[in-house]
């Protein structure tokens, strides 16, 4: 696996948050998309664990980009879709199109710092300095649309979620969780977000 080509991969999500922000797709839209995508894509991981031609020529595609774990278990772009999905049906827009940015970006900054700097572990394999980077990133990008107090909520309940979260799930509980505390922190706060 290449680390970058993974992450590069990662980032790709960005589109969709990126389309509904805009308005180049409405909610139901980028909704009706994603779905798609999503059951494309379960149809895919279904046919790769029943048939071996279908496995093989999808090794050879996403060899570069899959952990070698994933080539036994469930592919984590289905936790990363499905969170998609999910996030962009419950949250208003500037809530939803913010947590998957921080899934994007904070899950990219906590294993590329953590990998290359890293040298506090805290848990498992996750470092320090991984976290501390999926913090900030996710600070920083929420701040411009959220303010500083929901996005402190947001990027705490992020790293919290990357750290604690094993193999794939963080695809799914980053998201989720900062989608949560952002939600929280405004509702609590008054503050009005979208």
């Amino acid at each position: 696996m290449n680390v970058y080509l993974r992450k590069t991969w990662h980032l790709l999500g960005l589109v969709f948050p990126a389309l509904y922000y805009f308005g180049v797709l409405s909610q139901a839209w980028v909704l009706a998309v994603v779905g798609g995508i999503v059951a494309g894509a379960i149809v895919l991981e279904v046919l790769r664990f029943t048939s071996a031609a279908v496995a093989a020529a999808f090794a050879v595609v996403f060899r570069r980009i899959m952990r070698d774990d994933e080539f036994k278990t469930l592919n984590a772009t289905i936790p990363y879709l499905a969170a998609t999905f999910v996030v962009l049906l419950i949250f208003p827009r500037v809530i939803a199109c913010v947590a998957l940015a921080f899934l994007a970006l904070g899950d990219t900054a906590a294993e590329l710092v953590g990998r290359a700097v890293g040298r506090v572990r805290i848990v498992g394999p996750k470092t320090l300095e991984g976290t501390l980077a999926c913090f900030a990133v996710c600070f920083l990008a929420g701040w411009h649309f959220l303010g500083w107090k929901p996005a402190l909520a947001g990027a705490g309940a992020a790293a919290l979620a990357e750290l604690l979260s094993s193999g794939w799930t963080d695809n799914f509980t980053i998201p989720l969780a900062a989608g949560a505390a952002v939600w929280l922190a405004g509702y609590l706060a008054h503050t009005g977000l979208p």
